[in-house]
């Protein structure tokens, strides 16, 4: 049979695990509470029948039998918490979600609260599958080949999209619009909530095109305009921050993986280095700020790993910082010079998410309803949103202040017990490099909310939680 050996039964699990990671990274790059419920990339074009839901079940089946079969490879206790891991930190995020349920109980949109919970869910899912599970197979880094490649495809697509993809993509809606086969008047009135006006060096381009087609592109949703028009990409993922944080989160590990096989000779450092180069310059195409400024972060902290004196490696790492820094400004100085517009709309989510906090500071509005309590407390001419641009804050917003303080003290938990550890394992390093960035990215983004960015982040997290504190102890077997 197919699993009838222990060590047959670690392969399917390490198999079935990797294939849900490189699925989310190539289907599930969107917001739970957008593309399960009416997926917007689809909606933008009238077409409001198609749902992901099924695909969605799908996989969380997929996750469902990882699960049981690892937990099934468990000796007795099963639940014995790994040596150096407090326990109130292993279950605190059991606690997270039991007052996200009971904050679903009082929703103000039950559609919504039920698509997040369960997404929710399966997050923990992931952190325990990585606690109980993984952190105890000596081949569990095989699971993470499934994430490694699935960035490979992202990549891959971004690279299409750089040289000619968004390009063709625009041409065939510009020819649709001619054509009749597109009629903006039919778009869907989900696709038209937000409001502004059309970028100046966007208006531009549109002036150029023939009267009538021009026409018909302003009567388009001014999101679908922004996104023909865009040379930012984004692969298979929501948006382009959100590639961004794809790739800072599992560039790390990738390249760790690669280099990791040592039978491969010279040629592992030749995949590396083209990796690392396409990944970065994805990142930079991806025009993400914050994921420039977390970039920065990163490299400053992989130099303070190198196996070099002290002053030398502060000092590599304040070059990179101020180097780095240095090249933002540049970038960046018309964006800033503009107004900074995507900044300011943020302030306006947080303020939004505060004060709904203030209002309804033991429950929250219920889990994935910002959208609706954003409705409430929008300046005038600000721009909608689903989504707080803040993980933590959503919490606030969506489940009270115990919701926030629960969700930020796992996540400040997890994130210094890790400081805390000496890793000399390169893979457990990037690991740890790839967590960072995804912690900090949440302060800007909704990366919780998108499962190819959250499954592999709580999977990894309980991974590198359930490793023995003493770098020395290698007994890292199945018990």
């Amino acid at each position: 049979m197919l699993a009838d050996t222990p060590a047959q039964k670690d392969r399917v699990f390490l198999i079935l695990t990797g294939i849900w990671l490189f699925t989310a990274l190539f289907l599930f790059g969107n917001p739970v509470i957008l593309d399960y419920l009416h997926p917007p990339k689809l909606a933008l074009l009238g077409e409001e029948n198609r749902s992901d839901a099924r695909p969605y079940l799908g996989i969380l089946a997929v996750l469902g039998l990882a699960c049981v079969l690892g937990f099934s490879r468990l000796a007795k206790p099963r639940f014995r918490l790994p040596a150096g891991l407090p326990r109130w930190l292993a279950w605190l995020p059991a606690a997270w979600l039991g007052w996200q349920l009971l904050s679903f109980l009082q929703t103000e949109n039950q559609a919504m609260s039920q698509a997040t919970v369960i997404h929710f869910a399966s997050c923990l899912a992931a952190f325990y599958l990585g606690l109980f599970v993984l952190g105890r197979m000596r081949l569990a880094k095989l699971a993470l080949w499934g994430a490694a490649l699935g960035l490979l495809l992202n990549l891959a697509d971004a690279c299409v999209e750089k040289f000619g993809g968004l390009e063709r993509t625009r041409i065939s809606i510009l020819s649709q619009l001619e054509s009749g086969k597109l009629n903006p008047d039919l778009i869907s009135a989900k696709a038209r909530e937000t409001t502004g006006t059309v970028p100046q060096e966007i208006e531009k381009q549109i002036a150029a095109l023939p009267p009538e087609t021009a026409a018909k592109v302003r009567q388009l949703p001014l999101e679908l305009v922004k996104r023909m028009y865009s040379t930012r990409l984004f692969g298979h993922m929501f948006y382009p921050n959100t590639l961004a944080g794809v790739i800072l989160l599992l560039l790390p590990v990738s390249l760790a993986l690669l280099l990791g096989q040592a039978r491969w000779g010279r040629l592992r450092i030749a995949l590396a280095l083209g990796l690392a180069a396409v990944g970065l310059a994805c990142l930079f195409w991806s025009g993400s700020k914050a994921g420039w400024l977390i970039a920065i972060v990163l490299l400053g902290a992989w130099f303070l790993h190198l196996p070099l004196s002290r002053t030398l490696k502060l000092s590599l790492a304040g070059a990179a910082m101020v180097l780095g820094l240095a090249g933002f400004a540049v970038k960046y100085a018309d964006y800033f010079d503009r107004g900074a517009t995507s900044v300011g709309a943020r302030f306006g989510y947080w303020r939004a998410a505060a004060q709904t906090a203030m209002e309804e500071p033991l429950l929250g509005t219920g889990p994935g309803t910002f959208q609706l309590a954003y409705k409430r407390h929008r300046a005038p001419g600000a721009e909608p949103t689903r989504l707080t641009h803040n993980d933590y804050l959503q919490q606030a917003s969506d489940s009270g202040w115990p919701g926030f303080a629960l969700y930020a003290a796992f996540i400040g938990g997890a994130a210094w017990v890790l400081a805390r550890r000496r890793l000399d394992d390169p893979l457990l390093i990037a690991a740890r490099l790839g967590l960072l960035a995804w912690a900090l990215q949440g302060c800007v983004e909704f990366g919780l909310y998108i499962p190819a960015l959250a499954w592999p982040a709580w999977l990894m997290l309980g991974w590198l939680l359930a490793l023995p504190p003493n770098r020395f102890d290698k007994s890292a077997a199945t018990e």
